[in-house]
Parts: C-alpha cells; sequence; structure tokens
C-alpha cells in the first residue's frame, strides 16, 4: 500500500478483508493473518513514472 493512509482506514480494510475472507471464502479470521506494508510514494513504480509524480490518480492516498 502507498504510504499515507490514515490508522483507522487501515483497520477498516482489515476488519473488511477478515469479513468478506470469511462470508466469501469461509476461512475462519483465526485462520488468517493480514499485514499492511506500505511504501513511499516514491518507491511505487507504474505507467512508466513513480507515484510521487503521478498526479492523476482516480483515488486519494491521505485517507
Amino acid at each position: 500500500m502507498m504510504a499515507g493512509r490514515k490508522p483507522e482506514t487501515q483497520k477498516n480494510l482489515i476488519k473488511a478483508l477478515f469479513q468478506n475472507i470469511g462470508s466469501q471464502l469461509l476461512i475462519s479470521p483465526v485462520d488468517v493473518e493480514i499485514t499492511i506494508k506500505e511504501q513511499a510514494p516514491y518507491q511505487w513504480g507504474f505507467r512508466g513514472m513513480t507515484g510521487d509524480e503521478a498526479n492523476d490518480l482516480k483515488y486519494k492516498i491521505k485517507v
């Protein structure tokens, strides 16, 4: 994940993943471990540029 998301946003993502994994794959949350690894935007590369150079992303980073 590109760095910049608030802790509450990350917690909501983890909870949503647990819920969806449980309901769609029938895997108990106690059998799943989730780790979010953040990297600075300049450490991402996509569309021939780095993340800090992309200014037309369709999603917010700082949420």
